[in-house]
């Protein structure tokens, strides 16, 4: 594999995408003819497939519907940010179009054409999936409706229709069937009508006892009469009227819906790996949960995301929009039990486990699931909550998902013109809210919640982001993008890091984590970070002296992919990571699913330290060699600054010497051992303060054990 730095767009286009069977729907930003649809879901109808509609989530209508083809997938970057677009011959284009009317009106009410509607007007709930049957959950003003699109042929005749269940509602609801500003529409009867032009027609009946067709200019509208208990509708969409009549004959029936509300059929069969029990590293040892790479679905396993269920199974997310279940995790990995327990989520990039339920972030919601009938498979995709803007970016990802302890939901955003973007966003507990709590980040794709609700975000390199940084942030706090503050004033400085992290750490930062009370000995609540770039994982440890900065320390071990996402087991206390290879990264697989095991014995690494004006004091966890402790020649200290502009990144510039490209050796004058043999106290006169520093070490334990590394971070103040 080539090097980091050498990689180019050519080495992240791949064409498997294109090749996967991606299940009975797919959610993303979709590109009909003549519009996007930022917040898309492309359903399969049909028995045999025959068709495919695009459901628009926020505006609750069908933008388009095709027939002999599903998506054309993208392959550059993996199709990870350019947007597929229909695969056949298009029946009907809607565009953006308002799918239900309010108090009659039809004009979209949403300031600059983004976000849903407003929950007084429609809101979409979420899908039922049955077998391969999608039923669409969203209400009305006060009514509640299921619907459920469906595709055949008659003759050679392909059809569409939308069955619904509609709820009692106080006052007469409207839907857009279809419309075209290049054909006339004409109202047959109270139940059939029709576009036409000098090439073709669309025709549509209606059924049901409420149910009627109206016209209004070059729209046809499904029209339901307000009632006090459910009524069944049905539409039927054809491009003849002979055709129309014979689907009519033969299609009148109306079933209900709500069968499709209670779980259905599995139609993922169960994989098999075996993982890999690694072998001691120092204290730790890193396992390997093998992937089922080679599966009947083609299905890409560019993992994104997990957490744990009370059964001691985990849920895994993959970035292409699958959530695995995988159960079989034990000391030993010899059989694991992958499922595929959810598709079609728009691109999540993470997963979080509460109450017992899974909640995958994409972007275009927060989705809650549900497996109603226990069978291992997910039955109902539930909007927890899509207040978050999409607006078409292609590097715009939603990324992590956390909780604080009052159980608001947390997650980043990716740099995006619009007021979402390169922020992180908070959403309620019951999910009725979502608010911007901190701005400025340019692409962060590591976040996490400490103990005590401190929230971390882990930003890339880039224009000014001068290195990879880690924040400890606070609300309405801005964190150096410029183009990302959001504010009516600009800002002429930002908040500091935590630390900075040189590239040769880590390139491109992943998520955060804490290490839990009484697990990992001396590390027990110490922050984890991880690095998407360089693979690995990091201890994060506070400055004594001023806990608003620290230092980062590696870990042993490597993974297979890029590190992103970590969760500490509950059920066994070791911590498990997840990552994917993307571009600018060192890995080696598409996904990865590893757990970091402490196997016991000195770790030899730095458990704590603080910074003072002429000294930096750091504790180990073990015992050292006196000697070598206290002779000035193990230790080296390097300082620098970067300089905050639009460039993408910084060189290293010296703060002795602001002009001058350069990092600053600072003498380690002495160095003194205390009393428990552990803390060294390290005499350095000329110490500064320093956006970065680095100190390395070289020495031995007091059983001659070799003790060498090196610490990386900020000294915002003395």
């Amino acid at each position: 594999m080539k090097a980091v730095v050498d990689q180019v767009e050519a080495d992240w286009v791949d064409g498997r995408w294109a090749n996967t069977e991606v299940g009975p729907f797919l959610a993303s930003t979709i590109l009909t003819p003549r519009v996007r649809v930022d917040k898309g879901i492309a359903i399969k109808v049909g028995d045999k497939a025959q068709a495919t509609v695009c459901f628009n989530t926020e505006l609750l209508g069908f933008n388009a519907a095709w027939t002999g083809g599903f998506l054309n997938m993208k392959a550059n970057r993996y199709g990870l940010t350019s947007w597929p677009d229909p695969k056949g011959d298009m029946t009907f284009v809607n565009g953006n179009a308002v799918g239900w009317a309010h108090e009659s009106g039809w004009n979209d009410p949403r300031a600059n054409k983004r976000g849903p509607l407003p929950r007084h007007w429609a809101k979409y709930r979420g899908l039922y999936r049955h077998g391969k049957r999608v039923a669409l959950h969203y209400t009305v003003g006060d009514a509640t409706i299921l619907e459920s699109p469906w595709a055949g042929e008659i003759g050679g005749q392909p059809f569409l229709s939308r069955t619904l269940e509609v709820g009692a509602a106080a006052k007469s609801l409207s839907s857009l069937v279809t419309t075209n500003p290049d054909m006339t529409a004409t109202l047959v009867d109270s139940t059939t009508a029709k576009l036409t032009d000098d090439s073709r027609a669309i025709w549509v009946r209606a059924l049901g006892q409420a149910a009627t067709l109206s016209v209004s200019g070059k729209r046809i509208h499904l029209n339901i009469a307000p009632g006090k208990a459910k009524r069944l509708a049905k539409v039927l969409i054809c491009n003849s009227e002979k055709g129309l009549n014979k689907v009519t004959a033969r299609h009148s029936a109306i079933e209900s819906l709500a069968r499709f509300t209670k779980g259905g059929p599995g139609i993922w069969q169960l994989l098999k790996t075996k993982g890999i029990v690694g072998k001691p590293r120092d204290a730790f040892a890193v396992d390997t949960i093998r992937l089922p790479f080679d599966n009947p679905w083609k299905a890409l396993l560019f993992t994104s995301g997990h957490d744990f269920l009370e059964d001691q199974s985990a849920l895994v997310a993959t970035v292409h929009g699958d959530v695995w279940r995988v159960t079989g995790i034990d000391d030993k990995l010899e059989s694991i039990t992958w499922t595929r327990f959810a598709t079609g989520l728009f691109q999540p990039l993470g997963l979080k486990v509460v109450n017992n339920r899974g909640y995958a972030i994409g972007r275009d919601q927060i989705t809650r699931l549900h497996d109603l009938n226990g069978d291992g498979e997910a039955d109902y995709y539930e909007n927890f909550n899509n207040d978050v803007f999409a607006t078409g970016g292609g590097h715009s990802f939603n990324t992590n998902l956390e909780t604080d302890s009052k159980g608001n939901f947390f997650f980043t955003k990716c740099a995006e013109g619009n007021p979402h973007g390169g922020t992180v966003l908070r959403v309620a507990a019951d999910g009725t809210k979502l608010d911007v709590y901190a701005t400025g980040f340019r692409n962060p794709n590591g976040m996490g919640v400490s103990p005590h609700d401190i929230v971390t975000v882990g930003d890339q390199q880039g224009g000014w982001v001068p290195e990879t940084r880690v924040d400890a942030t606070r609300q309405g706090g801005f964190y150096g993008y410029m183009p990302m503050h959001h504010r009516a004033d600009k800002p002429q400085t930002y908040d500091l890091p935590f630390a900075f992290v040189p590239r040769v750490m880590d390139n491109s930062a992943g998520g955060q984590l804490w290490v839990p009370a009484n697990h990992w000995g001396t590390l027990a609540g110490k922050m984890v970070h991880l690095s998407y770039g360089r693979c690995t994982a990091m201890i994060g440890i506070p400055d004594r002296s001023n806990q608003t900065q620290g230092a980062m320390i590696n870990l042993p071990g490597r993974y297979l992919s890029g590190a992103m996402r970590g969760r500490f087991n509950p059920h066994d206390g070791h911590m498990y990571i997840s990552g994917l290879r993307g571009w600018q990264t060192s890995a080696v697989h598409d996904g990865c699913f590893q757990r970091l095991r402490l196997v016991g014995g000195p770790l030899r690494l730095p458990v704590d330290y603080a910074t003072a004006p002429g000294q930096i004091e750091i504790t180990f966890d073990t015992a050292l060699n006196r000697e070598l402790a206290e002779d000035p020649e193990s230790y080296s200290l390097e300082q620098w600054n970067y300089l905050w502009s639009n460039q993408y990144g910084s060189k290293d510039w010296s703060i002795r010497d602001p002009k001058k490209n350069g990092r600053d050796t600072v003498q380690v004058k002495a160095a003194n051992l205390k009393k428990d043999n552990r803390t060294v106290v390290i005499s350095v006169p000329s110490l500064t303060n320093a956006m970065q520093f680095e100190l390395k070490y070289d020495m031995d334990d007091a059983n001659g054990e070799l003790v060498r590394g090196s610490m990386a971070g900020t000294i915002n103040k003395l």
